[in-house]
């Protein structure tokens, strides 16, 4: 634990088949030691992570592995998602990890996060982790969580309600709220909007960890922006 960076906390909202996972998955094949809360199963069924079912099964999976793995919890409940920010950040404290917190809205409350999901937001960052939270709306976020975060990403929110929110939430203006699939934008608390863009698949056929060509994120001047291993555009400047 010695010498790690800060922690990086990152919020992604935006609603179904918006393009926030494509984001995400972005990050993901680019690390190897992942442990996600994955409520709907998706990272098994799609990437391959092993998948635990029960607190037990979780328990051993981390336990044997003290390198890289990418490892599910598929789990639904409460008390579950508790349990999961527990061990999680105990296994960030072998070796720094990204643990992934899928559908938040589900697991957590929009007042001020608790338990060990508050612990972990609020003590894990300094062991290094990047912990990465998903919504579908802003409204269903910690306000805390989202002032906290090294980096708010917004991709489409469907209602003229939903953008309005976070636009007064995070200071931004409406209109830039995206409205349309694939269309993003990233926020810092010191910076505001930092970069602005869409995902284009179209001249990305010759990656092939991606089975239909992987993704291109660009900004709005059609420049590329390069995903990195720790959650952000390694061509964004974000502080």
């Amino acid at each position: 634990m010695l010498n790690r960076p800060d922690g990086v906390l990152a919020i992604l909202i935006g609603v179904s088949r918006s393009g926030k996972s494509v984001y995400l998955k972005s990050l993901i094949e680019r690390v190897g030691r992942i442990v996600a809360f994955d409520p709907k199963g998706e990272y098994v069924r799609e990437l391959g992570f092993k998948a635990c079912h029960t607190q037990a099964q979780l328990i051993s999976a981390l336990a044997s592995s003290k390198g890289d793995a990418k490892i599910a919890f598929v789990a639904i409940e409460k008390n579950d998602f508790q349990f999961f920010c527990q061990v999680a950040k105990q296994w960030n404290r072998q070796k720094m990890a990204v643990i992934v917190c899928e559908e938040l809205a589900n697991v957590t409350n929009s007042g001020k996060a608790s338990g060990k999901w508050g612990v972990l937001v609020s003590q894990g960052l300094a062991e290094g982790p990047i912990i990465v939270g998903t919504v579908q709306r802003g409204q269903e976020v910690d306000k805390s969580i989202l002032s906290n975060a090294t980096y708010v990403h917004i991709a489409k929110h469907t209602t003229q309600k939903d953008r309005k929110y976070i636009g007064e939430m995070l200071d931004i203006d409406t209109e830039n709220i995206p409205s349309e699939p694939l269309k993003f934008l990233q926020w810092t608390s010191d910076k505001g909007v930092v970069t602005r863009g869409s995902v284009d698949f179209m001249k990305s056929r010759t990656r092939k960890s991606w089975p239909r060509g992987g993704p291109r994120f660009r900004d709005l001047t059609g420049k590329e922006l390069v995903p990195s291993g720790i959650g952000m555009f390694e061509n964004v400047v974000y502080r």
